[in-house]
């Protein structure tokens, strides 16, 4: 004989109560992922040449330099909007710099008559600003003038946030991109022209509960569009296995921190070395020397290509004592019987975290306390099956308060 389950009301409510508490503390914008995006041995190279652009501690007429590439290299993007009525835009959110920027509609070259544009004449929170800026990037460069306008995140309105307006943009790479610009995400030492980056002026407005983001982005996710979430103001431990484990910033520009070390499968390639978390870059950049070694485990050339083993190791690296482990199924690509490692190098002394590595670990982005936090995701099969038993249960919920 079946056994009643008897579940008090007022526990129900409470538990109703949390969930709607929880559900407003966090914002939440859905990223979308490039429906053409598969990681081949052409588009690493390309994608090491503009990071390499990127890190570059040089300036171009005294600005910091910045690049954009082609959606092959830049997979992950989501919607805001700008101005009043709002102005919609897809913009790739990136934690390797600091600066929102769209193209304007006075922009007349190709590359920006394929993407969306800002029209000021059409806003009435629009104030002029007309600081003039300019971010060179791998084949070219935007340039134009700084703007000031109210910007949207997932039904949160930021006011008077200071953006870079584009009417000039050179090179060919922006005619191809998914997203229509760029809005950085790291701290306020990045920005060019001393712009307060947007989510700083939301914790400063009062917009989020929790001086916190997080993202969770889908390597393998089980629909073209959906490639994860960003979300505003915490984490959500549905997305993830486990604790989030937490390491401090070390450089409050950058996204970086220390690691306790990086192996590829029992060979120790680095100890206590800097890394950058980088939603903007899908590799990992390793430094040169470090670079040098594990090319030799494979028999790589200074491109990362070499002939495909039957078996290859996992990229193991440990953060604050925990160890996070990468098989080579993500970070090698095979091309017939040739393989090219995602893993790369350029001139800096700092590893850079790409999508390689976040998309297989929930990252969260503490800009009070200054630290990441890093866990496992789940996969796409547990996350599924993770809401469609929330949808069940408060199903059970709301049909047991209705009886």
């Amino acid at each position: 004989m079946a056994r009643s389950v008897i579940i008090p009301i007022a526990f129900l409510a409470g538990i109703l109560l949390l969930v709607g508490v929880a559900n407003a503390a966090l914002n939440r914008i859905p990223i979308q992922r490039s429906e053409h995006f598969k990681r081949s041995h052409k588009n690493i190279q390309a994608e090491r040449d503009f990071v390499q652009q990127k890190y570059n501690l040089n300036t171009v007429n005294g600005y910091p330099m910045e690049q954009l590439s082609n959606s092959d290299n830049y997979q992950y993007y989501g919607n805001i909007s700008i101005g009043s009525p709002a102005q919609y835009f897809l913009v790739q959110f990136d934690t390797g710099s600091s600066n929102l920027w769209v193209p304007g509609s006075s922009c007349q070259d190709t590359s920006c008559l394929s993407h969306l544009s800002y029209n000021k004449t059409q806003s009435s929170t629009y104030v002029a600003n007309g600081t003039a800026f300019s971010i060179t990037y791998g084949t070219g460069s935007v340039s134009g003038y700084l703007s000031v306008d109210s910007v949207g995140f997932a039904g949160l309105i930021v006011k008077n946030q200071t953006f870079g307006e584009v009417t000039t943009e050179q090179g060919s790479n922006f005619a191809y991109a998914h997203f229509d610009g760029i809005l950085g995400m790291g701290f306020p030492a990045l920005a060019v022209d001393g712009v307060t980056p947007t989510f700083q002026n939301m914790i400063t407005q009062g917009l989020v509960q929790n001086s916190v983001f997080s993202f969770f982005l889908r390597d393998n996710g089980s629909t073209v569009n959906y490639g994860g979430e960003l979300i505003l103001g915490g984490s959500d431990p549905s997305l993830y296995r486990g604790d989030l484990t937490y390491v401090d910033v070390i450089q409050a520009a950058y996204w970086k921190f220390q690691t306790d070390s990086i192996a590829v499968g029992d060979v120790i390639i680095s100890i206590n070395d800097a890394a950058i978390a980088d939603t903007g870059t899908s590799l990992i950049i390793a430094p040169v020397s470090e670079y040098d070694v594990i090319a030799a485990i494979f028999n790589a050339n200074a491109n990362g290509l070499f002939e495909c083993l039957n078996s290859m190791p996992d990229l193991v690296i440990t953060i604050n004592g925990e160890v996070f482990r990468i098989p080579a199924k993500y970070y090698v690509t095979q091309e017939g019987n040739y393989c090219m490692l995602g893993i790369q190098s350029i001139n800096q002394n700092f590893w850079i975290f790409g999508d390689i590595f976040l998309g297989r670990f929930y990252t969260e982005f503490d800009v009070g306390n200054q630290r990441l936090g890093f866990a496992p995701v789940n996969s796409s099969d547990s996350v599924k099956i993770m809401g469609l038993w929330n949808l069940f249960f408060v199903a059970c919920v709301v049909w047991m308060l209705n009886k």
